[in-house]
């Protein structure tokens, strides 16, 4: 439905919003694409991340800034340059195809208001979310195919679909009853359970879709596979299920268990976000912030490992190990 700039910590991005046939929620892609403010890709370059529906012709009588205002454009916005973007040309297969260059990284993202916006450390959501946008956006180094040729880089280029899928899909009333059954000494499968949810209602259709639309992992047409960032086999195997090619899993560490040594014996603040001047405190409420640790969150980290399956190392729990 529409797309724009956003400018991010980590570099910017492209926000997509949809509308979709399946329910009534508004999904969004965060896409990571900065090199389609440096022109048209050339043939050894990948393609541009861009919606094939936004570029699309909606109507006759659509004009150049119908297409402009709602995000059908090329280049970088500004007072002085207005391109619309051409549905013909706009997207292209890549067909010089350089296999030194990885696919592109994804991450399927649920919605969590707690996590995300309130600061709770009952979860790693907020970090979750910012630390795949970071991951997306690091340069892609390039070995270079000639001893005469020194390497070089392109920019990250990748995409975050954010679900609205509050709770792994039970929805924020049901979260916080949970949040409830979890104090008096269940796990949160438990008490999904109990509250008659299952243990994980999450979809991943509209996701796909949306990747599709992207031009990304589709199995049908000559396109690139994806890399996924998950610590989760099922969502890889649903998403797979779906129709989306796969080529790898990339695993999320949580910051907290790859600094665990450095926080135990500097309580304040990880280390690797030490700084004379940083006096916030430990938390991951929006984009850019530190790690998220404690009681609460480990707990949750170890039901996810040992209930739902997830490919996270237990041993980083032991500074000793």
């Amino acid at each position: 439905m529409a797309r724009t700039r956003i400018p991010t910590p980590h570099g910017p991005a492209f926000l997509h919003l949809y509308h979709n046939n399946r329910d009534s929620k508004e999904h969004m892609a965060i896409v990571v694409d900065p090199a389609q403010f440096q022109g048209p890709p050339n043939p050894d370059s990948p393609p541009h991340i861009r919606s094939k529906t936004l570029d699309a012709v909606w109507s006759d009588n659509e004009t150049e800034m119908d297409r402009i205002t709602r995000g059908a454009y090329v280049g970088r916005l500004s007072a002085d340059s207005q391109h619309a973007s051409n549905p013909i040309h706009a997207h292209t297969h890549w067909t010089g195809i350089n296999d030194l260059i990885p696919s592109p990284l994804i991450r399927i993202h649920s919605e969590c208001f707690t996590g995300e916006t309130v600061g709770s450390m009952r979860c790693d959501c907020g970090e979750q979310l910012d630390e795949a946008i970071r991951l997306i956006s690091q340069p892609i180094p390039v070995p270079s195919q000639s001893p005469l040729d020194p390497p070089k880089e392109i920019p990250g280029r990748g995409a975050v679909v954010y679900m609205r899928q509050e709770g792994r899909g039970i929805g924020l009333l049901s979260k916080i009853r949970a949040y409830n059954l979890q104090d008096l000494g269940h796990d949160t499968v438990t008490a999904n359970l109990m509250l008659g949810h299952q243990a994980d209602e999450r979809g991943y259709e509209i996701a796909v879709a949306i990747l599709r639309d992207l031009g990304l992992g589709s199995k049908d047409e000559l396109g690139e596979g994806v890399r996924v960032l998950t610590n989760n086999p099922d969502k890889v195997k649903a998403l797979e299920d779906e129709g989306l090619r796969v080529v790898e899993r990339v695993p999320m560490i949580p910051r907290s268990w790859r600094s665990r040594n450095a926080m135990l014996a500097v309580p304040a603040l990880p280390a690797d976000r030490q700084s004379p001047k940083d006096d916030r405190i430990p938390g991951a409420t929006l984009i850019g912030g530190n790690a998220v640790y404690g009681e609460d969150l480990d707990k949750y980290l170890r039901t996810k490992v040992l209930r739902m399956g997830h490919m996270l190392p237990l041993w980083l729990e032991d500074p000793e190990q």
